[in-house]
């Protein structure tokens, strides 16, 4: 009897504390979880019924054509804004008008970090509303195409990565030209860049990156001219020489690459580019090209960081 009245007790003391926590912190826990998920929170709190249709980041994974969930929750949402908007396309195949309905739906809401990720066989060309959105600051797109007589137009872009994709010189310069707070470029896996040319540029990354040119023609270096560049990092396996131009503020660098086409003459070339960074890794193969490397002045260069992985 003494242990059944004191669970009774126990009920009436019962608060649903889930339902007082504020509304900025459930809103933080729920910027780390997929949108799937969070909707599914509604069941534990009657005040969390609605919650959901406020919160400012939707992360989206969808591994169907015919997947509705999407549009359901887009259709209930009620926040005017949207901070983070990330779709990552898993299905092979997909309506492409769907994709450009949800990234619309993103710019309406004055979308300010958009994650576009398709499968490498997926087709889907840019929103041709997407080359003109003052909202972005941050913009990652995977295996997207981009249209060459589009005019970009991204005013407020900072950080820009792109991953399996074709980045044509034109296109390359429109992306300059349209992004003039522009200061962090990842290019991973991408083809068809001949050049890198920003005065607006702070870190660069380039893994695995070359240029796209028929076998039996000559092949130019991927130029780079970043006159405000503070860290360049090149990884992964290059086929072409990268040639710096100019990379006078650049404070560290990170040349971590293979190749089986490229010898020291390339590398003496680019570290004598680098005569003003206070700090630059090597990465094995730069290491086995040459372990002694003297500038082109003749003085041995100092302050490198040999790395082996």
């Amino acid at each position: 009897m003494a242990s059944t009245s004191a669970w009774t007790i126990g009920q009436k003391d019962h608060k649903d504390y889930i339902s007082l926590l504020p509304d900025c912190l459930i809103h933080h826990i729920f910027s780390f979880l997929p949108t799937r998920d969070v909707v599914k929170t509604c069941v534990l709190s009657k005040r969390w019924q609605s919650i959901w249709t406020t919160i400012s980041n939707l992360k989206f994974s969808v591994s169907s054509y015919d997947d509705s969930f999407v549009n359901k929750v887009l259709t209930l949402y009620m926040w005017r804004k949207v901070e983070k908007f990330h779709l990552d396309i898993r299905s092979k195949y997909f309506y492409p008008f769907k994709i450009d309905l949800w990234v619309r739906f993103a710019i309406d809401h004055e979308v300010e970090e958009l994650l576009l990720n398709l499968n490498w066989w997926a087709y889907y060309t840019l929103s041709p509303l997407l080359y003109n959105c003052s909202s972005l600051i941050k913009l990652c797109l995977t295996g997207c195409h981009f249209s060459s007589s589009q005019r970009i137009s991204w005013s407020s872009l900072k950080s820009l990565s792109i991953q399996n994709m074709k980045v044509s010189d034109d296109v390359l310069r429109q992306i300059f030209m349209g992004s003039p707070v522009l200061e962090y470029l990842n290019l991973k896996r991408c083809w068809g860049v001949e050049r890198i040319c920003s005065r607006s540029l702070k870190e660069l990354v380039l893994d695995d990156v070359n240029v796209e040119f028929p076998l039996e023609t000559f092949s130019p270096p991927l130029e780079i001219w970043t006159p405000r560049l503070l860290s360049l990092r090149v990884r992964g396996y290059i086929y072409e020489i990268i040639r710096i131009l100019e990379a006078s503020s650049l404070v560290e660098a990170e040349l971590d690459f293979d190749s089986a086409e490229l010898d020291c003459s390339f590398l003496k070339e680019s570290l004598g580019k680098l005569q003003n960074a206070t700090r630059i890794q090597l990465g094995a193969w730069c290491i086995w090209v040459s372990l002694i490397i003297f500038l082109p002045d003749g003085h041995q260069l100092y302050h490198v960081v040999f790395h082996l992985a």
